[in-house]
């Protein structure tokens, strides 16, 4: 039997089909779901992204005055422990983004850009555990460089994401002081390459394809002066930081006698530019999308596309969704945590004020951690001076168990890909677990046969229907719909 365009549509490039919500029925339909998604307002971080970048100066003032009780030895503390405001507040904002980056995914009708955010963010990933102002800044980072401009030219996105504070403090581009400028001279600090060797082997051209440990750290010296303003956390280019001089890289150099941020932005649409570039974006597309095995076809016909249209990614991803091999042999693809947490939320229909942060701050014994007005609602403690906010486990909690925590990638190169990697006996025995918990408080009076009609449409096997079938019970019915291979893969 084959399965039908709306529903590969929606498993394969979406989160899942939804009770209630027309599938895509064409290659246009995905595309205008990127088109209206750039324009959606996102619901991270949770003030908006103006209101978080009015609040930066409050988080400083309580990181100050922590700082400053903690030297003068006037900590406030719970039992044995010391309480840190700042840390407290960090985690809560950044627990709340967490959630409602879930929630954006499950309630957005466009499924496709949402994967897309996904990928990018993972292309161009950071990791909020790195601790201190990280924490506020993750949302940031997908909500205003990777979400408003994946729908535009490659080089516009590259940009935007590598350019922003979080990927700055990420790669720890603060650090990397020409030795020969004027504040390398007299600070002796020196040059980092941890921004420039990412930015090749990661963001453009990728691992292995013709550049040399010269070409990053020639990279390495163009990109210093690149900075940014704290507590504001607004990208600038400092002159004085930056090393005097013409680099070479990759055959064309950047530099001169005056340095500017101008010539960052050459380096960086060069880069975006490369052929190199454009095989390794399209390979990992593909790979994101349709097979840890790429096919090639599929990967010749959108860097064909990319040349032609100047690295314009709606092109690019059209090219993608046109071509026959898009749609065919599906399940090649495992369902990551997340985007099998949302998918499962989706099918169920479970309502939004379900996936709110944990209930600790509703426990008796939850008081302020800080009296900064600005901060009040992210400012509260448990009784043991923990912060209040937890992870619910049907949303953030699970994908955290599952092991592929929100915005918090083990290293620059994102998340492991191959179907190998999740689908195991560990991580199947969780996700029927939670499967059971979550079908046994939302699944109501559904009919797992229904369920997995609507949920899988004509991908549901003949002996996954049976076995749904002859569930014993309906709620062992409901998990197993959750549980299958079909619903596991895309």
């Amino acid at each position: 039997m084959t399965t039908s365009f709306s529903t590969m549509a929606a498993i394969r490039f979406g989160y899942g089909r939804r009770p209630g919500e027309t599938p895509p029925e064409s290659v246009e339909a995905l595309i205008r779901q990127v088109e209206r998604g750039t324009r959606e307002t996102c619901l991270f971080p949770f003030e908006g992204i103006a209101g978080r970048r009015a609040r930066f100066s409050a988080f400083r003032e309580v990181q100050q005055a922590y700082n400053a009780a903690r030297d003068a030895n006037m900590l406030v503390m719970v039992g044995e422990q010391s309480v840190n405001p700042y840390n407290i507040v960090m985690a809560n904002a950044f627990r709340r983004d967490q959630h409602l980056k879930v929630r954006q995914a499950v309630f957005s009708p466009n499924g496709f850009f949402e994967r897309l955010a996904a990928f990018w963010g993972d292309h161009f990933a950071i990791n909020a555990r790195k601790g201190g102002a990280m924490r506020i800044l993750a949302g940031l980072h997908e909500a205003e460089a990777i979400r408003p401009n994946l729908g535009g030219s490659f080089s516009d996105l590259l940009k935007a994401a590598v350019l922003h504070p979080a990927m700055l403090a990420y790669l720890d581009q603060t650090r990397s002081i020409g030795p020969n400028s004027p504040v390398g001279l007299k600070s002796g600090r020196g040059l980092n390459e941890n921004l420039a060797r990412e930015l090749i082997e990661l963001h453009t051209m990728g691992a292995g394809s013709g550049y040399s440990q010269k070409d990053v750290r020639s990279t390495a010296f163009v990109l210093t002066g690149l900075w940014f303003r704290n507590p504001v956390y607004e990208t600038v280019y400092r002159t004085r930081s930056a090393e005097p001089g013409s680099y070479r890289v990759l055959g064309k150099s950047y530099g001169g006698r005056a340095r500017q941020i101008e010539q960052v932005y050459a380096l960086l649409d060069d880069l975006a530019d490369r052929k190199e570039t454009r095989r390794h974006i399209c390979r990992k597309l593909v790979v994101h999308f349709i097979a840890d095995d790429p096919p090639q076809p599929v990967v010749d016909a959108m860097v064909k596309v990319w040349g032609r249209s100047g690295g314009q990614l709606v092109d690019v991803y059209r090219a993608m969704l046109e071509h026959p091999l898009s749609f065919e042999e599906e399940g090649r693809k495992a369902r990551q945590p997340f985007d099998f947490v949302v998918a499962a939320l989706r099918a169920l229909n479970v309502p939004a004020e379900a996936l709110g942060p944990g209930e600790d701050a509703k426990k008796a014994g939850v008081r302020p951690a800080t009296d900064v007005t600005a901060l009040q609602d992210v400012a509260t403690m448990t009784a043991a001076g923990k912060p209040a906010l937890g992870a619910n486990p049907l949303s953030v909690g699970i994908i955290d168990r599952l092991g592929q925590p929100i915005w918090s990638a083990p290293s620059p190169a994102g998340w492991e890909e191959n179907l190998s990697a999740w689908v195991t006996g560990s991580q199947l025995t969780e996700r029927i677990a939670w499967a059971r918990r979550l079908v046994a408080r939302f699944g109501g009076t559904d009919d797992p046969r229904m369920l997995l009609e609507a949920t899988m449409a004509d991908a549901a096997r003949a002996d996954t229907i049976e076995t749904v079938s002859r569930a014993p019970n309906r709620v062992v019915g409901l998990a197993m719909v959750l549980a299958s291979p079909e619903f596991n893969r895309r």
